[in-house]
Formats: structure tokens, sequence, C-alpha cells
């Protein structure tokens, strides 16, 4: 009882401490990004400069909610990275702001705390009622960020939706490339707009890759899902890898194979009638080649949904395949080390994909009739 008593007694005089003068700054380094997990919900995501709690606040009909990054009823404290899952009906349209509160370490019966930062309020944006929405589709960044922000500087209109379609890093070695991520996402929305991550294969590779799922909410426990966003009904497809599992470069340490085959059979599972209200399909994968997916034709299946386009990056290159099932390529990073950035717009049954790159070229710009 003496222990638990001076533990406590330790812990309270250590938490006042921190909380007036921390030993170090504790901040958030990463501002939220909000991604989109499927059709029910969001996951908010930040990080901060030590491990500690984390929680979003906004308000619905009135009512402050608080909720927790938190599992079975235990709130996390060791980690840098927060996950929240929220129900897209409460965030659309709203407000909110999330916080963390540094903890040094939780011990039985008491905690050493200390300092509780909070971010901005955002105003999020949710999903725009006209018929007129502007997807911001950026691909194969490779650390080339100042390229990118200089391509962007040329588009003039705002985006409602960030799709990011992998290869935002080049590795995934460590905490820090998936913070790269994060960043990315949570910058270029302005913590604004929903977030659409598509994995690229740079994203399968290292240490941290087998890792970084757990911070997401995907109704399907897996990198690919569907999701609608107002008039727009989509698929987003986990193309994994680009080489065969044998590959020495994996030194036997994947296995894709399992992978894309439980993946091929959700794919083959959905029901077009899912898709029947939508003024647009889209599909979206890093890798936009599909028709021969090591060994399996994985457009048949999105045909049989009607999709009207699929939109990938991967090849470094601006282009546009017309066919059954029409390909639109992102640019991204070329292989000159060029960057271009692209918008597609959807209005009154027409997409229009535009890309323009740091010089305010304009490298393609091609519009569908559905």
């Amino acid at each position: 009882m003496f222990f638990k008593v001076l533990s406590a007694l330790f812990a309270a005089i250590w938490s006042v401490i921190c909380s007036f003068f921390p030993t170090f700054n504790f901040q958030i380094t990463v501002n939220p990004a909000v991604f989109d997990c499927g059709n029910e919900y969001y996951s908010v995501i930040w990080a901060t400069s030590a491990k500690g709690s984390g929680y979003i606040e906004y308000t619905v009909d009135g009512e402050v909610k608080r909720i927790y990054d938190a599992s079975s009823g235990l709130i996390k404290t060791d980690d840098t990275i927060h996950t929240v899952t929220v129900p897209k009906s409460e965030l659309n349209g709203n407000s909110y702001k999330v916080g963390s509160q540094y903890v040094a370490f939780k011990y039985g019966y008491s905690a050493i705390k200390g300092k509780t930062v909070e971010s901005d309020t955002y105003n999020f944006k949710g999903i725009p009622e006209e018929d007129d929405i502007k997807l911001l589709s950026i691909s194969d960044i490779h650390g080339m960020e100042a390229q990118m922000y200089q391509s962007l500087s040329y588009f003039t209109d705002s985006p409602d939706i960030l799709i990011l379609l992998g290869d935002i890093v080049s590795t995934m070695e460590t905490k820090n490339d998936f913070c790269t991520v994060l960043k990315d996402a949570a910058d270029l929305s302005k913590s604004e707009i929903p977030v659409v991550y598509t994995r690229g294969n740079h994203e399968t590779r290292g240490e941290f890759a087998s890792q970084a799922l757990r911070y997401f909410s995907f109704e399907t426990g897996e990198y690919y899902y569907t999701f609608d966003f107002g008039p727009l009904s989509a698929v987003v497809i986990d193309s994994g890898e680009d080489k065969k599992d044998s590959d020495p470069g994996y030194d036997g340490l994947v296995d894709f194979n399992s992978y894309r085959e439980k993946e091929y059979n959700w794919l083959c599972s959905l029901d077009a009638d899912e898709f029947s209200d939508a003024m647009y399909r889209i599909t979206f994968s890093h890798m936009p080649r599909l028709s021969d997916h090591f060994g399996k034709d994985w457009t048949a299946p999105l045909l049989s949904l009607d999709m009207d386009l699929l939109v990938g990056g991967h090849h470094h290159k601006s282009e546009f395949v017309d066919g059954d099932l029409p390909v639109f390529i992102d640019c991204g990073k070329n292989t000159s080390a060029v960057w271009a950035a692209s918008m597609l717009t959807l209005k009154d049954g027409t997409i229009r994909m535009l890309t323009i790159d740091i010089s305010g070229n304009t490298l393609l710009d091609k519009t569908i009739t559905l």
C-alpha cells in the first residue's frame, strides 16, 4: 500500500511539473489528415513529438463530442501517431480539432502525465452538394514536395477531395517515412477535405510497411475498399508489389500471391447494384494496367460494375488510354525528374483530366463524356 501511495503522489507531482514546466517541447508535429475508409467512417490521423494520448473533439446537435484514440476501453498512450475513427455523418460539414497529452509512463494505478496540446480548429467540408467535384490527383512524389507545390500553383480551383495514388515515399522503413505520407496528406488537404489513399508498391517496402495498416479503419480491414462521395462511387484497388514474390529483391519476405487472390475474390464479389445510382464510377489503383495483373484480368470485374474510368500512377508519365475501361495515368515524378500534378473535374456527366507540370505546361487535357 505504501508503494502505491508513493507512486500516486510522485505521479501527481510530476504531472503538475510537466504541465507547467515541460521537460521538452511536446507538440503536434503532423497536423490531422482525414482519410476515407469506406462508406461509413473516416480515420483522423496526426502525430506528436513524443508518445501520449489522442482525441478528436467536435459538436453534433449542440453536444460536444470527444472521441479518444482507444482500444477496448483503454486510451492508447504508447505511440506518437494517433488515429481516431469518426462516423462520416458526424464530421461532414462540421468543425473539429484534435489534441494529445504527453504521457511519460502509465503505471497500474497512476500515470506520469504532462503537457496537453491542441490543433487549430478545422472546418471540414465533407461532400459537396453540387454536380461539380474537383479531385486533386497526386502520385509518385518520391521526395519531390517542392516541385509538387510548384506544379500545384498553376491550378486555380480548390479540390473537394484529395487522391493520393501511392509512392508518396520511396520506402516505408521507419515511422518517419509513414509520417511523411501523413504530412503530405494533411498539407495538401489542409485538414479540411477527405483523403483517399492508394498504397503504392514502394510503400510495401521496409520494416514499417507491415505496421502502417493499423492506423487506418478501412472497412475491409485491408487497403482495398469502396466509397461514395456525392455522385461518385469508387473502388480503391491495392495493386501491391510490381514484381513476382520470387524476386530476389524481396529476400523471400513477401506473400502477395495470397494477398492478391484474397483481393481479387473481394473485387469479384462486389455487387453492381451498389453502384447503380452513381453518376460517376471511378477505380483508383497505383498500378493502372490491370488487364493482366499477375495472370488475372482485373478489368473484367470492374467492367461488370460499369466503371467509367481507371485512375493510377506508377509509370511516371501522363497518359490517357481509351478503351472499354479508359485509363488515366497521373504523372508525378517523370523520367526526366520533372514533376506534374493532375485535377479531375466531374461535372454534367463528363470527366475532365488536366495535368500541369512545374513550368505551367499542360501535359494532358482530356474530357470524356459518360
